[in-house]
């Protein structure tokens, strides 16, 4: 019994088995090729592959794959993935493309085994794997006979990725286009930023690859700065006068006949106009007739204390306008020539500019932000000193290297003129007087100091520019207004 029972066991086991393995056979088919690799399953090859030439140009047969069993929506999105196979490949180290092939491949082969790796998958379709920089070439063999050969570039990295990262960096950039051509990256476009061809320099350095085809502007449209410019003038003017000081003017010699119209013991009566201002002091009783004869002279003393705080001149508030990259200059004066020997008692004459004097020259970026040269100069001449008959100039100067966004204002001050007076006032001889001569002379203190201020503020105008549709809208007000003054034929002819 008991071998009986162990053979009716082992045959229930094969039993068991067989219908596992049907059931298994069954369900394959529809798994398999939704969660397996197709490149992953063609790896065991049918046929041994052949050994490598030993030279590098010679050609290397190619490694054969069985085709896959694709069935239904799997066969028809692996079709529409898959490339036609190109006149030439341009590849980057360790990329790897899968290309179909237009009839039946008998044979496939490359010229240089080191460079790139070809394999077929079924008569349809080959696999091409960039192994390292250098050229080589695809060779195919059709069943009918065709003959094709592919030429196959890889270069020094994936040009793809290279562009993306090039429009990255350039994304704040206008009117540029960036393709991928081969295995370069080209960069195009026309009146591009004046900032680009500096920046596309040092993307080269790190991609050799890259490639400029980019022009700027020839007429130079660049961004346009207008600069308003408050030069100011503080001045702080100290007046101190401190003293006695005596009155100037006396009264001249003058002469009167005085007899009373009316006299008792109790009052008298004067003239309405009387010429001296203490009758009034002389006895009530005088004779009837009076005689005089003297000089009348009323002298006042006066002390004053006086400080005079000075007050803000606006010297000169000049808008200039530049391109980015240009110069401005700006000019309120005048000029004076200055002889120049030139030898043999001969003089050349040149000129020096004196008055408000200002120059910049702004640089625009594209995030607007402005970078300018500021030189303000604010001169006059000085007659107290000269030299061959040309006077000396006395001048305040100023000049700065600034950055600052649009819009924004910066203030540049430092620039201090001092000036000193004194005057004293003083009686003939007793203003001389040792101790008690302060007593008839007024000492006087001016003091006057002067200090520069600068307001830049730069701006850049556009033609749609709000700052620059104000300016337009100023301007015709102002042709208005200059036209209502002429006489209406005028303003015909002006229209």
């Amino acid at each position: 019994m008991s071998n009986r029972n162990a053979k009716r066991l082992r045959s229930v086991a094969c039993l068991l088995a067989c219908v596992a393995s049907a059931a298994q056979a069954q369900q394959l088919p529809a798994t398999a090729p939704s969660a397996v690799n197709p490149m992953a399953v063609f790896a065991v090859p049918t046929a041994p592959a052949a050994a490598a030439p030993a030279s590098n140009n010679a050609l290397v047969p190619a490694r054969r794959f069985p085709a896959p069993a694709l069935a239904g929506q799997s066969r028809q999105a692996h079709a529409s993935a898959v490339q036609p196979l190109p006149a030439r490949l341009n590849l980057y180290p360790g990329q790897t493309v899968v290309h179909s092939i237009g009839g039946s491949l008998k044979r496939v082969a490359v010229g240089n085994g080191e460079i790139v790796d070809v394999t077929n998958i079924g008569r349809n379709e080959v696999v091409v794997i960039a192994k390292k920089e250098g050229n080589s070439t695809l060779h195919l063999w059709m069943e009918d006979g065709r003959q094709y050969s592919v030429p196959i570039v890889v270069g020094t990295a994936n040009a793809h990725a290279v562009a993306d990262t090039v429009r990255m960096l350039l994304a704040d950039m206008d009117n540029i286009d960036v393709h991928v051509i081969a295995d370069r990256v080209v960069v195009t476009g026309k009146d591009v930023h004046p900032a680009l061809p500096a920046r596309l320099k040092d993307l080269k350095d790190i991609y050799p690859q890259l490639l400029d085809f980019t022009s700027t502007d020839p007429v130079g449209m660049r961004p346009m700065v207008m600069m308003d410019v408050q030069i100011m003038e503080f001045n702080t003017t100290a007046l101190e006068e401190l003293g006695i000081k005596w009155d100037n003017v006396i009264n001249g010699p003058g002469g009167a006949w005085l007899k009373d119209m009316q006299r008792n013991d109790y009052f008298r009566l004067l003239p309405e106009s009387a010429p001296f201002n203490n009758l009034d002091e002389l006895p009530s009783r005088l004779p009837g007739t009076l005689g005089h004869f003297g000089i009348a002279t009323a002298i006042t003393s006066q002390i004053n204390l006086m400080m005079n705080q000075g007050k803000a001149v606006l010297l000169a508030s000049p808008k200039l306008s530049a391109r980015s990259g240009g110069s401005a200059k700006f000019l309120v004066g005048g000029e004076v020539p200055v002889p120049i020997p030139q030898g043999f008692g001969q003089y050349s004459i040149d000129f020096k500019e004196y008055g408000i004097k200002l120059d910049i020259a702004p640089v625009v970026n594209g995030s607007e932000e402005i970078s300018t040269t500021l030189l303000a100069e604010v001169s006059r001449i000085d007659p107290s000193v000269s030299a061959m008959g040309v006077p000396g100039f006395l001048t305040r100067r100023s000049e700065s290297e600034i950055n600052v966004r649009a819009g924004d204002t910066i203030v540049i001050s430092g620039l201090v003129d001092s000036q000193a007076a004194q005057s004293v006032d003083k009686l003939p001889l007793l203003g001389d007087i040792p101790v008690l001569g302060k007593l008839f002379r007024s000492d006087a203190f001016r003091g006057n100091k002067t200090e520069l201020v600068m307001f830049v503020t730069p701006r850049i105008i556009t033609p749609g520019s709000e700052l620059n549709q104000q300016m337009i809208e100023q301007g015709e007000s102002f042709r208005q207004q200059g036209l209502q003054q002429l006489p209406p034929r005028q303003q015909e002819f002006v229209q």
